[in-house]
């Protein structure tokens, strides 16, 4: 199950959007998680006012007996004092019912407040006999303002989906850019291919639109060198991850087929720093489908089972830069103004939607 950690945390020095009423709280939901939500069960963590996790998992997921129950101890076990909205969308209302009763009863006082379940063009609250209010997302202050934060609500899961897909008509043009890839790195030492990502990463950043396909499949080729994959990875801070997630996203849709691997894993990590739990999950279930079982992919899979929040990254970021050797002083930095390659980033934090 792993829609289970589903979650955005943009901006982690201010609200992104401030809650009025339900109406605020179902509006804001869909930018939360990048998507507009069906057959789903969406769960926010509040703490103190802030949302600390934005959680979504299929209807189906959670049917069998002790499923949701587990989702809903583990938030409550890794946030003792948060309170759980639930919000369910089904096309069958009477299903999104069952599921939100269930999760009433293992939540008990932790449960923030009145059921809500959405079905078609309508939502009722506190139970399905209820009056039914109209409901439209996009109309609401707290979507126009997580909007004016950067926060899009893409139309489905699927839409989302569809960003990592590649390029058509490509393939043809990928292999081009791999021969050529192939034949460039056959003229350097392995020594010097963590140097090698280090400058094309620093270029790939600055203007990651302005890269060719020759240059996209050449980081894609120079990410199966552990070393210079290794490198890629603490290039993440808080700062760029955004930026990472542009460049990983166009590297994964100009490269060939079989080389997705490694890409497709910094992708993931790119979007779990910066708190996009949705794109996070997709490549994780994409690697899935294509077979892969790489050191990076299983590892970001546990943190998002445990649901470790972005902040981690800075003390597993620092922790990562201490056992890379060499390391290229340009990554050790501190000064997040110059936003070089893999410097150091200050605290994080997480969802504050209040």
């Amino acid at each position: 199950m792993r829609a289970l950690n589903e979650c955005m945390t943009k901006n982690s020095t201010r609200p992104v959007a401030r809650i009025r009423d339900l109406h605020d709280l179902l509006g804001v939901i869909p930018h939360l998680l990048g998507f507009h939500p069906d057959d789903s069960l969406v769960a926010l963590v509040v703490v103190d006012g802030q949302v600390q996790l934005t959680a979504r998992a299929d209807l189906g997921d959670l049917k069998p007996a002790g499923h949701l129950e587990v989702l809903l101890d583990r938030m409550v076990l890794r946030w003792p004092a948060a309170r759980v909205w639930l919000v369910a969308y089904a096309e069958v209302e009477k299903q999104g019912w069952r599921l939100l009763r269930r999760g009433r009863r293992c939540l008990g006082d932790a449960l923030a407040g009145e059921l809500l379940c959405v079905s078609g063009g309508n939502y009722r609250v506190g139970e399905p006999d209820g009056p039914q209010y109209r409901h439209d997302p996009t109309t609401t202050p707290s979507a126009a303002s997580a909007t004016l934060h950067g926060l899009q609500a893409r139309p489905s899961r699927a839409a989302l989906r569809r960003s990592i897909v590649a390029d058509e008509p490509s393939p043809f043009e990928a292999e081009r850019s791999l021969v050529a890839a192939l034949e460039r790195v056959s003229t350097l030492s392995e020594s010097v291919l963590p140097a090698e990502m280090v400058a094309a990463l620093e270029a790939a950043l600055a203007a990651p639109a302005r890269q060719t396909r020759d240059q996209l499949v050449w980081l894609a080729l120079l990410s199966t060198d552990p070393d210079a994959r290794d490198r890629a990875l603490v290039t993440i801070t808080h700062d760029c991850a955004e930026a990472c997630v542009e460049v990983w996203s166009r590297v994964v849709r100009s490269c060939p087929h079989g080389l997705q691997g490694q890409p497709l894993a910094l992708l993931g990590w790119s979007a779990w720093v910066c708190g996009d739990g949705a794109l996070q999950s997709i490549c994780l279930e994409e690697l899935e489908r294509l077979g892969e079982s790489l050191p990076l992919q299983r590892l970001l899979d546990r943190l998002n089972e445990s649901m470790v929040p972005p902040s981690f990254w800075t003390e597993l970021r620092a922790d990562m830069v201490g056992v890379i050797k060499p390391l290229q002083p340009s990554q050790h930095g501190a000064d997040e103004a110059a936003r070089r390659v893999g410097q150091a980033h200050g605290d994080g934090a997480d969802d504050q939607v209040a």
